[in-house]
């Protein structure tokens, strides 16, 4: 058995105890508020009675032409610190496989401030979107900050600004309590004879922190730190996250497992959540293997083969591109070249597998062009930060012409395609403007109606990336939870992107 999902235990009790000493200090922090109101009216209703000053006009001093403005001093937000000496105190680990013999606590570090910085895991930037700021693609530099994706009121607000509806946050509610009732005893999620539990496991965590799930959340707590705790094991155990290293498709096990980590790293060191022991080094590591398994042609192979003739191709490498993006935003910084660099030669692969018509093919070339591509293609230009490129703003076009009617979730149906749909509803909300409403009007409802009372969604005749879910009409656990995630992923993009980047996708 794990040594680390035994220690884990401890960690888990460790973490229930403190969430009770917050809820205890909230509430006096709440009657100490209330007390505080009281005597400030008190206090406002005497002032009343006293004159007013006259009031004082300051003006602005005047610069002549040619001097230069004087500094402004920089402000520095300290993270905050427990305010008890027992909170204080209190060591804050998860034992992982390495040996650890003595504990680690946090040690008091200042740090920039998170709502400035610390927008969706897989944020793309600044001013992406169209110049009409129609749609979520406007160009408002503060969308989606962490702190406002957290509170639930601010989260339901951009829900509707961007188009969704209450119904959207209800299903996704109910799909992460499914996805709890699902969590093997390990921490992980799927199943299956080829075992892709490192992909499943990283695509369930990913749809709780989209949510803004965490080790401390009341509900689902101890389901993420759970599904963290698995990955860092097998992460401590190889350079490769997977439980099968050796089949072909570990390229997908690794970079989804790898997403997730990167996403739960950030969300540790942003908002100060208790360390877990190794998630930086195993995220490291992790990166280390996508950066070391790219080929010379940006793209990456089955198996991370880099030997002449491997067999890259684009479906392997949006899910690559997408573990170093998020990687690149948590300020991980691998061992082994620089992530932007990768992401460069990563868009340059994309472009060759572009289509004049908007399509994208499977390999470079106008090898096996495919619709469920497109999506892949234009979100992977602009996480490396070619979102402006002719070859995504083709796909764009093609995205909007062929979104105008409704999917219809049901197995066989070519259109209910989820691994298409997950990728082009992200490209479009990052484009905005007439793509993103046309995709929303195409999803939302379908989505929705798809979902059973239980919280679970119903097979589709949507196709798997490459080999990680057989195309076996939901035989295996690997199937139910890759639909689930996908349709949760999907319902969650009205708050998880930040609909505007810096690559200026602007109508040209």
């Amino acid at each position: 058995m794990s040594l680390h999902i035994e220690s884990t235990e401890d960690a888990l009790a460790e973490l229930k105890r403190q969430r009770v000493k917050n809820l205890a200090a909230a509430v006096s922090v709440s009657v100490l508020g209330a007390a505080m109101m009281s005597l400030l009216l008190y206090l406002a209703n005497i002032i009343t009675f006293i004159p007013e000053p006259p009031a004082t006009i300051v003006y602005p001093a005047v610069v002549e032409k040619g001097t230069e403005e004087p500094e402004r001093p920089e402000l520095v937000q300290k993270t905050q610190r427990p305010s008890s000496p027992a909170m204080e105190q209190q060591v804050r680990v998860i034992a992982t496989d390495a040996a650890l013999d003595t504990a680690i606590r946090i040690p008091d570090t200042e740090m920039d401030k998170p709502s400035e910085s610390l927008l969706s895991g897989i944020d793309i930037g600044t001013d992406f979107g169209p110049d009409d700021n129609e749609g979520p693609g406007s160009n408002r530099p503060d969308i989606i900050i962490l702190s406002k994706r957290c509170d639930p009121n601010d989260r339901m607000k951009r829900i509707t600004e961007n188009g969704g509806i209450p119904q959207c946050e209800e299903a996704v509610v109910k799909s992460l309590k499914w996805l709890q009732k699902q969590q093997n005893k390990d921490g992980s999620w799927g199943d299956g004879p080829q075992n892709y539990k490192c992909a499943m496991t990283g695509l369930a965590l990913l749809s709780y922190l989209a949510h803004c799930e965490t080790p401390l959340s009341e509900d689902f707590g101890d389901t993420v730190l759970k599904g963290i705790s698995f990955l860092v094991d097998q992460g401590m155990k190889s350079p490769v996250i997977s439980l099968v290293p050796q089949m072909n498709e570990v390229s997908y096990d690794h970079a989804i497992a790898t997403y997730a980590l990167c996403e739960a790293y950030t969300f540790c060191k942003q908002m100060d959540i208790p360390t877990i022991a190794n998630l930086e080094k195993v995220a490291v590591k992790a990166v280390d293997q996508i950066m070391k398994g790219q080929n010379s042609n940006g793209g990456w192979a089955y198996h991370y083969n880099t030997q002449p003739g491997a067999h890259t191709d684009l479906s392997v490498t949006g899910w690559n591109v997408q573990a170093l993006k998020a990687a690149e935003h948590g300020g991980i910084q691998p061992t082994r070249g620089k992530i932007r660099t990768a992401l460069n030669k990563a868009a340059m692969y994309c472009r060759k597998t572009s289509l004049s018509n908007g399509l994208f093919s499977y390999q470079e070339n106008g090898n096996e062009p495919r619709a469920s591509l497109v999506g892949v293609g234009v979100l992977s230009l602009q996480m490396c930060g070619s979102g402006s490129d002719s070859a995504a703003r083709r796909g764009l076009d093609w995205m909007l012409r062929n979104t105008n009617e409704p999917f219809n979730w049901k197995a066989g149906n070519t259109t209910s395609n989820l691994y298409q749909h997950y990728y082009g509803v992200q490209a479009a909300m990052n484009r905005g403007g007439d793509v993103w409403k046309a995709y929303n009007r195409a999803f939302r409802d379908a989505v929705l109606k798809a979902q059973s009372s239980d919280g679970s969604f119903m097979p589709n005749g949507f196709g798997g990336p490459g080999g990680v879910v057989q195309t076996s009409r939901n035989r295996h656990a690997n199937d139910r939870i890759y639909r689930q995630c996908l349709a949760t992923l999907m319902l969650e993009v009205y708050y998880r992107f930040l609909p505007g980047t810096g690559e200026g996708t602007r109508n040209s």
